[in-house]
């Protein structure tokens, strides 16, 4: 099977690149816009504007479910609008000029706002006037006004179509709406709930700045972060409205068109790099007063709970000797905050690759059962473990590409915005290309590198782990290797310095016993994150041919090195 035989033609033999799809660029306005990903390597692609998506590999594999439904484009709504709906309009505040300008439609109680994008209806929402709503049927997910945000420096997002309106009536063309309204507050993230993103990747990319006008409710900060985290917070500003006012609509109805103009003028910047302003932290440090006993997220294994829980915008540095199970320990980790809170990840792990292999011991811990032997996994299984983790987890690099930490970085970037990421891991650092810069020698460059991930991580609101070995190995008794420090690692006491958590996975063997020793070296902040272990180390079990580890149950072996 060829990519021509899917009537899918490349001009390359390999890498990743964007074509037109045979699916559903022949019917689309702008037929030459290239919307169809593929992965030449692996066989693979993916269609942005339909969702069609196949393998060369696997073709006899796919089924209906694994395809998603052509976008079929909905009727242009009527707009035969009576008095008493521009009336509703108007007590809104939202002009009969605007209502015909952007083309709005009646029909049996039902206001349709259609979504246009490249001068066609892609989508049609519909609401009542006691806010039932609902969508076109198999439509394109874009922004409500999408063609008013292409070629825009400055754009402006809402939260609904009616925030959408009040800015076009105060002058603002360049306002859109999400599709969706805003996810519910403290829900689990979700890529589908943001593939509108996709389309208008490039735009959002282009603009100088965005202004993020969503509600001023929980969930309505919820989008208003995971946007600005998407987009890049150094181009987003965000709106403050006055005491009584939930929306941009509402301050039109209550204030007038120069209060709207006012508060859109005057939208607050992000925090810039090395400036922190009381009115950039007021929200988050009221949410501490409010909520003090919030805690970070548990990595799944009791024994280190005291000791080491997982926050947003941190970096940990994980270090050991070689073979002592750190990437194990690591891959463990992203698949127990996959499964326990459905995290999204992007993973470096050059001495896992090839990736293939490094897939199936991750089906492997996912399923806890071994990928090899007479008791494998089954093929079915295998594939619909693939299926799930294909949505949290995206691998970075391949095992013939020099990877450099800014690398790494911008591939983040790009997989933040389209997917929403809450973890990263780099494994292992001595493994990556290292660039000192002029006059940089191992510990600036240590120090440099370390403070732009930690800076990294608070803007996007990722955690980090970064793997690295020791650059000695002391042995102590019965030459066994001593539990290695961060201070061990090349670039001194940086690795310690730096980090926001230390951790050192050592496996302990002993005449009687054997365990994975998790070693937490050094916890920032203690109050949310837990207390380091000191001397004694939370114990893991270890299976090999399962590739999980379990809660420690002490069993004592007669001499293990009999």
């Amino acid at each position: 099977m060829t990519f021509e035989e899917n009537g899918i033609y490349v001009n390359a033999t390999s890498g990743e690149v964007k074509t037109q799809c045979p699916k559903c660029s022949t019917s689309r306005k702008k037929s030459s816009d290239p919307c169809l990903a593929v992965n030449i390597d692996e066989g693979v692609w993916f269609c942005h504007h339909c969702g069609w998506k196949g393998s060369l590999k696997n073709v006899k594999h796919l089924t209906k479910l694994e395809v998603a439904p052509i976008p079929t484009l909905p009727e242009v709504p009527k707009t035969n609008i009576p008095d008493k709906v521009y009336q509703w309009f108007e007590d809104r505040k939202i002009s009969r000029d605007t209502v015909d300008s952007e083309k709005i439609g009646y029909e049996n109680r039902w206001i349709h706002f259609p979504f246009y994008k490249d001068g066609q209806v892609v989508n049609v929402k519909s609401r009542t006037g006691d806010k039932k709503f609902r969508q076109s049927k198999n439509a394109e997910k874009c922004f409500y006004r999408f063609d008013n945000m292409v070629g825009m420096e400055t754009i402006i997002i809402t939260e609904g179509e009616m925030d959408a309106l009040s800015l076009v009536e105060c002058g603002f063309i360049n306002a859109v709406s999400v599709p969706d309204g805003a996810p519910a507050e403290g829900s689990k993230p979700s890529d589908k709930k943001f593939s509108y993103l996709l389309s208008a990747e490039e735009h959002l990319m282009n603009a100088q700045t965005v202004i993020l006008c969503t509600d001023s409710d929980g969930a309505g900060k919820h989008l208003r972060d995971e946007l600005s985290r998407r987009i890049g917070r150094e181009k987003c500003f965000r709106v403050v409205y006055p005491d009584g006012c939930k929306d941009i609509n509402e301050v039109l109805i209550n204030y007038g068109k120069e209060k709207v103009e006012e508060i859109v003028s005057n939208a607050h910047p992000y925090p810039i790099d090395g400036v922190v302003m009381v009115q950039d932290v007021e929200d988050d440090a009221i949410d501490l007063l409010l909520k003090p006993d919030v805690k970070g997220l548990s990595t799944g294994w009791s024994a280190i709970d005291d000791h080491y829980l997982v926050s947003p915008s941190e970096l940990t540095v994980v270090t050991g000797v070689p073979n002592m199970g750190k990437s194990e320990w690591m891959d463990a980790v992203m698949i127990n905050m996959v499964k326990l809170y459905g995290w999204n990840f992007g993973i470096f792990s050059a001495e896992n690759f090839p990736v293939k292999h490094h897939l199936l011991k991750l089906v492997g811990k996912f399923l806890s059962q071994p990928f090899w032997g007479d008791d494998r996994i089954s093929e079915k299984k295998a594939r619909s473990t693939m299926k799930i983790l294909n949505d949290h987890i995206k691998f970075i690099g391949t095992q013939e590409d020099s990877v450099t930490i800014e690398n790494i970085m911008d591939q983040a970037k790009v997989l933040n915005y389209r997917y929403g990421l809450q973890g990263l891991i780099v494994d292992p650092w001595n493994t990556l290309e290292h660039k000192f810069g002029d006059g940089e020698n191992e510990t600036l460059y240590v120090s440099r590198v370390l403070s732009q991930l930690s800076a990294f991580a608070k803007v996007n609101e990722i955690h980090i782990w970064l793997v690295a070995h020791p650059r000695k190995m002391e042995n102590g008794v019965d030459r066994k290797p001593v539990v290695p420090t961060p201070y061990d690692i090349a670039g001194s006491a940086n690795w310690y310095n730096k980090a926001d958590n230390a951790i050192t996975v050592h496996r302990h063997r002993t005449e009687t016993d054997d365990y994975a020793g998790i070693h937490v070296q050094k916890i920032r902040f203690q109050y949310k994150n837990g207390k380091p272990t000191n001397n004694e180390p939370a114990k893991l079990k270890y299976d090999i041919r399962r590739g999980v580890y379990e809660e420690y149950v002490q069993e004592f072996k007669e001499n293990l090195f009999k």
